[in-house]
């Protein structure tokens, strides 16, 4: 599971933006501990992909689920699951420049 807590943008036109995000940083559990990291927009996508599971996380909590969706002109990004909670959503975490 990655628990995404910030995210950098492009500056793209967006319709939605989720899909202007560009890099996703996180925390994981790997070999027996937590490791913070970051990974490019497609990365993230092709690890969903494969099978792996990602989330908001927002004051030391997992928020919303992720998916994957494709734009309209074909890019492939990560978006949130609706929750019922508007502040678990990508594109309201921090942003990192």
């Amino acid at each position: 599971m990655f628990h995404i807590y910030a995210i950098s943008k492009d500056d793209g036109n967006y319709s939605d933006p989720d899909s202007a995000i560009d890099k996703y940083y996180y925390w994981c559990f790997s070999e027996g501990e937590y490791c913070e990291s970051w990974d490019h927009r497609q990365t993230m996508v092709n690890r969903l992909k494969s099978g792996f599971l990602a989330c908001t996380f927002r004051d030391g909590e997992d928020g919303a689920r992720c998916e994957v969706k494709r734009s309209p002109d074909g890019v492939e990004y990560l978006k949130t699951i609706p929750n019922g909670d508007p502040t678990d959503n990508l594109s309201n975490l921090p942003e990192i420049k």
